[in-house]
């Protein structure tokens, strides 16, 4: 595995795979298939069309493309050139991406034409680009080919492991979002994890819901396909349009949210179809409950549900399947703590006490004692060192412990008697109570097991350190009236009470659709709903 620029693993799998299908789209009007010698030959196009432009390398350039197979195209020029693509979610919001942008300070910026007329309307944050380049979707492919013949000996700028390769924006859930600073060695780090632990093979099909991921599979001569959906609007996305895709493609591999993840066991549970040719479901971006994980599991016949855990700026770090979590499945419904499994080799995960605080400063740091709740910090090749241009975040969320350099990964957990890590929710969204910490996971899946809830989430109501436990539910379509809504809370508050009678958990408000991340549409914005319900329900102190 090679551990310099990350565009040198396309090559390779040009070179060895010219003829098989790298990339294609499943879409009836999207791009035609391209094998990995011809999408080869599209960046070694585009490449020599930006460097006439001045793109060199280490400049920095701002990417706001559509996702598809322009998206890929375009990141692989810029790794081959040695530029350094900034990759922020606009599903973050507009004042989110326009502080990303300024803080990035970005060299040239590629984009569709609304990114276009946006850095016209709003100059102070795009002033420093000196480099725009306009994207057409329907003719991408014209201007590409335009350019002609070139050199057959071109090849990838020579990038050490150490050199910067991207910027990746967090999503901001539960914070404002950072840009995460990936090394070439980064890159190649996850590329080998895929490869050596979950046995990804030369020759597969991954249907990518979220085509950034599309980047390893050239590493891993792994063809893509991006299935006919908005990945920016998950929730949207056809169930069966999703299964004709893993059906008619032969598709071996798939990532996907939690919500994509339902669409599909959904649809197949309801039409009586199975997917015999998956070898691996991945299930990330938030937990996922063991009911969805079981659900998609029978449909899998001949492959796993496998639930990876990590970061954007640490991925992946360990991971569980469905038959730990069948295993387990009582427990987490209990309030145990989602399974995360055990850590990958090379990656080491220790529990701290949780604290606000920057971590190791004084060289005292003390693990918590084994079942004890802690904050989960994680070192590895795959582990990012710092966030761009922003020291104060970096001091924040990393130290050095036992020579090594750790990341906060911002989640509390345990390890239980089996040595498998327990997720028990986001710190920041832990809850300071009079009775002690309460964690999302304690409450949120026992409420989830209600009949006619679709999901909920664990607020704090009060303006002071010391919160109020509240829960809020969002029901099924089938169970919204008057009648349903007095059964469900009733039930719900019954089974805390049974469950956790200390904290006496007596507040339960109910919200049509509970606000989630755009990226995944599984994340929910707990905080901003405790600071809503917290001026509906008069909370002041």
């Amino acid at each position: 595995m090679k551990s310099g620029n990350v565009a040198s693993h396309l090559k390779d799998a040009a070179s060895r795979l010219p003829d098989q299908a790298a990339i294609l789209s499943s879409n009836p009007q999207g791009f035609g298939q391209r094998s990995f010698g011809e999408l080869y030959e599209d960046v070694l196009r585009y490449s020599s069309l930006l460097r006439e432009r001045g793109f060199k390398k280490g400049d920095k350039t701002l990417l706001l493309v559509k996702s598809g197979y322009e998206l890929i195209v375009v990141a692989f020029s810029l790794f081959f050139i040695g530029a350094v693509p900034v990759i922020i979610d606009p599903g973050m919001g507009l004042k989110s991406v326009l502080r990303c942008i300024r803080s990035t300070r970005p060299d040239h910026m590629i984009g569709i034409a609304l990114a276009h007329w946006l850095g016209r309307l709003c100059r102070k944050s795009f002033g420093g680009i000196r480099n725009r380049v306009l994207i057409r979707q329907n003719q991408f492919e014209g201007l590409v080919r335009k350019k002609g013949a070139f050199p057959e000996n071109l090849s990838p700028v020579e990038k050490s492991p150490e050199e910067l390769s991207a910027i990746v924006f967090t999503s901001g859930s539960t914070g404002p979002p950072k840009g995460v600073r990936y090394m070439h060695k980064t890159f190649n780090g996850q590329i080998l994890a895929l490869k050596e632990n979950f046995g990804m093979e030369e020759g597969e099909v991954d249907m990518a819901t979220l085509p950034i991921f599309a980047l390893f599979n050239p590493a891993l001569g792994i063809t893509t396909v991006l299935p006919d959906m908005n990945p920016s609007r998950p929730a949207e996305a056809s169930g069966e349009k999703l299964v004709e895709t893993l059906l008619s493609h032969d598709v071996t591999t798939a990532f996907a949210s939690p919500v994509i993840g339902r669409k599909i066991a959904t649809w197949c549970s309801r039409q009586g179809v199975r997917l015999p040719n998956v070898r691996r479901f991945f299930l990330a971006g938030a937990p996922s409950p063991p009911s969805l994980i079981g659900q998609l599991a029978s449909v899998i016949e001949n492959g796993r549900v496998i639930v990876p855990y990590g970061a954007t700026e640490a991925l992946p770090v360990s991971f569980c399947d469905h038959r730990e979590v069948g295993l387990l499945k009582a427990g987490v419904e209990r309030g145990e703590g989602s399974c995360l499994g055990h850590a990958l080799p090379g990656i080491s995960i220790k529990l701290f006490p949780a604290s606000t605080a920057p971590l190791g400063c004084d060289g005292g740091l003390a693990e918590v004692e084994s079942g004890e709740v802690g904050e989960i910090c994680v070192a590895g090749p795959v582990v990012t060192e710092e966030y761009h241009r922003m020291p104060g975040a970096t001091f924040d969320s990393k130290f050095r412990h036992d020579a090594l350099l750790y990341h906060r990964m911002g989640d509390l957990g345990y390890f239980d008697k089996d040595g498998r890590l327990r997720f028990m929710g986001r710190k920041a969204e832990c809850l300071q109570t009079k009775y002690g910490p309460l964690q999302t996971e304690r409450c949120e899946p026992i409420a989830n097991t209600v009949s006619g809830v679709r999901r909920s989430a664990l607020i704090g109501i009060g303006r002071g350190q010391t919160k109020e436990p509240c829960m809020v539910v969002e029901l099924e379509s089938h169970a919204r009236d008057d009648q349903s809504r007095k059964r469900v809370a009733k039930e719900i508050l019954g089974r805390l009470a049974d469950h956790l009678p200390e904290f006496g958990i007596s507040a339960i408000v109910f919200e049509k659709s509970l606000p989630v991340d755009a990226r995944h549409n599984a994340k929910i914005h707990r905080l901003a709903l405790a600071k809503k319900w917290t001026r509906k329900l008069g909370g002041d102190k």
